[in-house]
């Protein structure tokens, strides 16, 4: 089934991602990835109780299973690809780039690597799959997105990383969410305000 028949090419593709609010398509879009993202931290909690070795990299199609459940009747093969084993990947990436560029005293920079790499990766998954709207506004808002993201992810690293040994496993987990919930939550409005809009 082609993209066509899954988005609607209607009045609903032209809009301006500019105007920061959300039109009806993109508050669809956004309950969904905030449902994921909900999903998200709760296997996070588990890989983190459990000890799993990156397990909040393999968690990542977490974050994008409400929505691909909501679009589930239209089989959209792309839509899956990307948010499945593209987000994961990207994630994956980031995650190693920002590591690999961790160096004392420098504790912004491996989330402004992270951040960066994971939304442009994403964002560019996106559109090789045509899963973003087809306008120039859409491609400088996504650009302008992951300037944000970056920045984001550099505040919650950095607060992740000076925040000195974590003493028990609720400790761990709140430090997390100073990395995720914030990027997550910022990569759901970019996602929303520059994705193609959900068929009914």
């Amino acid at each position: 089934m082609s993209d066509e028949t899954i988005y609607g090419e209607d009045d609903r593709d032209f809009h301006s991602p500019f105007d920061l609010g959300f039109d009806p398509p993109a508050l669809e879009t956004i309950k969904w990835l905030i449902l994921g993202h909900i999903l998200f931290l709760v296997g996070l909690a588990v890989v983190l109780y459990t000890r799993i070795d990156n397990g909040n990299i393999w968690i990542t199609p977490l974050f994008g299973l409400p929505l691909i459940w909501a679009t589930r009747r239209h089989r959209n093969w792309g839509l899956i690809l990307v948010f499945v084993v593209g987000f994961t990947a990207a994630h994956y990436l980031a995650a190693e780039l920002a590591r690999g560029s961790y160096r004392p005293g420098a504790e912004m920079t491996p989330g402004l690597i992270g951040g960066a790499v994971g939304a442009a990766g994403a964002l560019i998954l996106c559109a090789i799959f045509r899963l973003l709207r087809a306008d120039t506004a859409t491609f400088v808002f996504a650009a302008f997105g992951v300037a944000i993201l970056a920045a984001v992810g550099s505040f919650g690293v950095y607060m992740y990383l000076t925040a000195g040994p974590a003493a028990h496993f609720g400790e761990t987990f709140v430090r997390m969410l100073w990395v995720y919930t914030p990027w997550q939550f910022a990569f759901a409005y970019v996602l929303a305000k520059s994705l193609k809009p959900i068929a009914p």
